[in-house]
This record gives C-alpha cells, structure tokens and sequence, in this order.
C-alpha cells in the first residue's frame, strides 16, 4: 500500500509542480507586457531587478550575476546609461575598475517594477479565506532555506 501512496503522491507533486510553474509564466507574460508599456526590454529588466540600490558593481561581478560575457554587460550597462538608468563610476580603490550603480531614475523605475510584480494575480482573488490562509501556510514552508 505504501507503493501505491507514493505514487499518487508523485502524481499530486507533478500536478501542483505544473500548476504553479504554468501560473509563474502566465505571470511572467503580464510582467514582460507591463514593462514594455515602460520601455524596459527583458534584458532591462533582468539587470534592474539584479542591481541593488546604494550598491556599487564591478562590471567583471556584474557579467558573474548576470551569467554573461564582459561584452554583454558593457552593451546592457550601455543601454541603461544611455536611458539614465545607471551610472558609471571609477572604482574607489582601483579607477581602472568601473562600478555600475543605479541612478536616481533607476532606482524609481526598480521600485515602480517591483511593486507591479509583487501585485497579487487576479487568481488569487478567486480563492477562499481558508484556501488563501492554507496556501500562506505552505508557501512560506516552500521558500529557500538562507544559510
């Protein structure tokens, strides 16, 4: 009998799994829809979100961040200046290093972006107290573990 128990709750683990993940793309299709409204491009995007307010990034650590080559960073970074999202700025113990920081504008438009994507989808308003209140639950017993 345990057999079949695992089964079905491999079964239960998929359809949750491939509920959820559908859930996170339809979400993701929105967002790539609402930045666009913005002028922001994915890959915009993916760098905003990436650089963190007051901090100051190497490009060499920003293209390990971003998963990308040096080419790539410097083609973004340039997009985001040119658009007066971030600055360059001289590395304080070594000028040869370039740092990347978000401007003023920059750090707006992240705040503006993360309140659109920390907006609950409508779905949600289509379940119960109770569902809403067991969902909760077992979505904060779901979030990575920090070390």
């Amino acid at each position: 009998m345990e057999e079949r128990g695992s089964e079905q709750d491999e079964r239960l683990r998929s359809e949750l799994w491939e509920a959820l993940y559908d859930l996170f793309l339809d979400e993701h299709e929105r967002h790539l829809e609402s930045i666009a409204e913005l002028g922001v491009s994915p890959g915009d995007l993916k760098a905003l979100m990436r650089l963190v307010p007051g901090d100051r990034e190497p490009m060499r650590a920003l293209a390990d961040m971003w998963r990308c080559d040096a080419s790539t960073v410097t083609w973004i970074v340039d997009r985001l200046e040119k658009q007066g999202l971030v600055e360059r700025q001289a590395h304080e113990k070594d000028r040869r290093v370039k740092v990347v920081v978000l401007s003023r504008r920059g750090r707006q438009l992240r705040t503006q972006l993360m309140s659109r994507f920390y907006e609950p989808p409508a779905i949600l308003s289509e379940l119960s107290s109770g569902d809403l209140d067991t969902l909760h639950r077992l979505s904060l017993r779901l979030r990575p573990k920090t070390p």
